[in-house]
Formats: C-alpha cells, structure tokens, sequence
C-alpha cells in the first residue's frame, strides 16, 4: 500500500500504474507515488525496448530533480509491441 507522508517510505514511485503499486505491496516495500509531469512517446525510428528504457530512465530523473529529497525513486514503463509495432 503507498505510504503517506507520516511514513518512512523506502522508496519513490516514478508511475501511476496500480500494478506496480499493487507488486511492490505484495513484497512489503513502503513507498509514495509521484507521477513524473513529461513528453511521452516515440522518437522517430526509436525501437520498443529503448523507448521504454528511455521512458523509465526519464521519468525517474524528472521526480528525482524536484521530489527525491534523497530517496531512491523508481522508474518504469511499459510498451505492447505487436509486429514491430
């Protein structure tokens, strides 16, 4: 469950995903959420896999520069690929 702020959360959640809220429940991580405020999707010709590295990497720093008061934050991001698409 995320933590309020009179918790000591171990950690910073970079998504709004209620998955990964609900993964890291399941394995008893405190954390907060604090969605990162920034452009997502594709550059031109950019693969799957890189996008959603980039993407998570992105949002990571983003809440990190304004809300990581030294905590760890993390990022993540999920794509569906069909076909190349």
């Amino acid at each position: 469950m995320p933590a309020d702020e009179t918790d000591a959360p171990q950690l910073i959640l970079a998504s709004r995903s209620p998955r990964r809220q609900e993964l890291l429940s399941q394995i008893g991580v405190r954390f907060t959420v604090r969605a990162a405020d920034i452009e997502e999707g594709p550059r031109a010709g950019e693969e799957p896999a890189t996008y959603a590295v980039r993407m998570a990497l992105e949002k990571a720093q983003a809440v990190a520069a304004t809300q990581g008061r030294g905590r760890p934050v993390l990022g993540a991001d999920t794509d569906v690929v069909l076909d190349g698409r």
